[in-house]
């Protein structure tokens, strides 16, 4: 029988990431992954700005924004009648190289985004391996691929999986501490637990609903065919055929989505004659392969953990594609589990860290698939006239009305700083509590705070990000200005303080007053995740605190209980 710390049930970008936030703690961890090669086919193609600031905290960034469409392909999301037709309206994104050396922002505006690392556009499946990589980096991870889980029995004291060999058959038995569910809607680990999904698994629209059709093609001539500046989303509007075009490379490889009608199936289809109505040319492609899959979903599950069981990604919640937030949503869990696990495994984090899991990531799970289910009703519900496509002055007035409300919901969907950085965890119970009013959850707009829970606020400190400077896990901000010496002694305190949780924390003193002005404290707890934990004055009762951002009783609750 194998042993290890965590067990990950699913090697996909969040128990791969999960393995990263593990490994780099030296915590023992096996991801058992039952597809041997990464993913070939196209599936999510949007990593979020929250997203790549957890690659950069890793140190791996750079090599996720080397990835997808060509350096100066423009990354823009363009709609129109047909895709080789008229261009209703667009909105502009930087291309990769653009947003790496921050030389323009586009139609994001770069006051709207204050970040180091802007949203980028790669495919999963060139990213997956990337996150293999980074994984196997650390000795504690062990990544067993071809292997599949097929039952848990939890006890007491941890978690029995039983697993087989997709090629040879082999059988294994791997004991756990703990085990999360990383796989999929259809998780194993979910369904042992007895955990249901709740919310909208069916919902119908004219387009962007039910049954989809992705199909994965190459084509040397489809931009000469399109014939207009080149982007990274085409969408097609018009009353005959619509459709989604997707550059994958920059090159010569795409996928076109297609709304399947009732009673279609796979090989039904006649998806070489909606793609060309859609684009409104034929044009030479060869085929790689077609998909099937649901438009629908809005989907949370009930609760995320049970026992010494956890579950994220899709097995906690289920996404419609718009907005882009499925696998982003799911990275952003794994890295809150990350450092829970390790910090209960480590023996510093009290009993009930693991329970702020759910506390935190529930409400984002329903926060994100309601945005994503709002940009779906946007876009499917619209309704296009038959003669959208004409050459008469009604047509083109119907175009210029039809282009202003694309491009109102275009900026809903793709410019939402909010929605990627402005999460928050209040309410958590290792999260402290402030009285004044909190600013409004808005996807479109980001209003930068360090209010406990929230995400740490971005500054540049001369070519670095504050983040740059944060540590592995918990970070104690000191702002200096003119009292460096006292600073230093009240540091000491809380530095001892953490030695005697066994809590690891350091010490980062900043004397920017703009950098002071924004966290809105002379101190400030800075979890390993990059949220406020708590912010005030250096004098505080740093015990206090501490104990309750690793969920450890306080001396005061010690004695009490005693």
């Amino acid at each position: 029988m194998k042993t290890t710390d965590v067990a990950i049930i699913g090697g996909g970008p969040a128990g791969l990431m999960l393995a990263i936030e593990l490994g780099c703690r030296g915590i023992d961890c096996v991801v058992l992954e039952e597809d041997v090669a990464a993913p070939d086919f196209p599936k999510a193609n949007a990593t979020s700005s929250r997203t790549m600031e957890h690659y950069r905290r890793r140190g791996f960034s750079k090599k996720i924004r080397a990835l997808g469409l060509e350096p100066d392909h423009p990354q823009d999301v363009v709609y129109c009648t047909t895709l080789s037709g008229r261009e209703l309206t667009r909105f502009a994104i930087p291309s990769r190289k653009e947003a790496l050396n921050r030389t323009s922002f586009g139609d994001y505006g770069e006051e709207s985004w204050p970040t180091p690392e802007l949203p980028h556009r790669s495919q999963q499946m060139f990213i997956e391996p990337i996150l293999r990589e980074q994984a196997l980096q650390h000795k504690s991870v062990k990544l067993m691929l071809g292997w599949q889980a097929g039952t848990i029995d939890m006890d007491a004291t941890g978690v029995t999986i039983a697993a087989h060999h997709t090629v040879n058959n082999e059988e294994m038995t791997l004991r756990a501490r703990y085990v999360v569910g990383c796989d999929g809607p259809r998780s194993m680990v979910r369904k042992s637990c007895g955990i249901r999904y709740s919310g909208q698994s069916e919902e119908v629209r004219e387009f962007f609903g039910g049954q989809m059709l992705s199909v994965f093609f190459t084509s040397s001539s489809l931009y000469d065919v399109l014939g207009k500046k080149r982007a990274w989303q085409y969408w097609a509007v018009n009353a005959v055929q619509r459709g989604l075009l997707i550059a994958i490379d920059g090159v010569d490889k795409f996928l076109f989505c297609l709304q399947m009608q009732p009673g279609e199936t796979r090989e039904s289809v006649d998806y070489e004659t909606a793609m060309f109505k859609a684009i409104g040319a034929k044009f030479d492609y060869e085929l790689i392969a077609v998909e099937p899959w649901n438009a629908g979903f809005t989907l949370v599950a009930d609760a995320f953990s049970k026992d010494r069981a956890f579950i994220a990604g899709d097995a906690a919640h289920l996404f419609t594609p718009t907005g882009g937030m499925g696998y982003n949503t799911s990275v952003d869990d794994a890295v809150n589990l990350g450092w829970k696990l390790a910090a209960v495994v480590q023996g510093w984090g009290g009993e009930g860290l693991l329970d702020s899991y759910q506390a935190e990531r529930k409400p984002i799970g329903h926060r994100n698939t309601a945005f994503a289910r709002s940009m779906a009703d946007s876009i499917g519900g619209i309704k296009v006239p038959p003669n959208v496509d004409d050459n008469t002055p009604e047509a083109e007035q119907l175009r210029e009305k039809m282009g202003a409300a694309l491009y109102q919901h275009v900026r809903n969907e793709f410019n939402i700083p909010g929605l990627q950085l402005g999460l928050r965890y209040e309410g958590s119970p290792i999260v402290a509590a402030e009285a004044e009013a909190q600013t409004p959850d808005q996807p479109n707009t980001y209003i930068p705070t360090a209010r406990p829970g929230s995400r740490a606020p971005h500054i540049w400190l001369g070519d670095q990000s504050i983040f740059d400077l944060f540590g592995r896990d918990y970070t104690l901000l000191c702002f200096t200005s003119q009292d460096k010496a006292s600073a230093a002694l009240d540091a000491a305190n809380w530095e001892k303080e953490a030695a005697a949780l066994g809590m690891p924390m350091e010490t980062l003193y900043c004397d920017n007053a703009d950098a002071r002005k924004l966290y809105g404290a002379d101190c400030v707890l800075v979890r390993p995740d990059h949220h406020v934990a708590w912010r005030g004055a250096r004098s505080a009762d740093a015990h206090a605190v501490l104990a309750m951002a690793c969920a450890r009783p306080a001396k005061e609750q010690q004695r009490k209980a005693a």
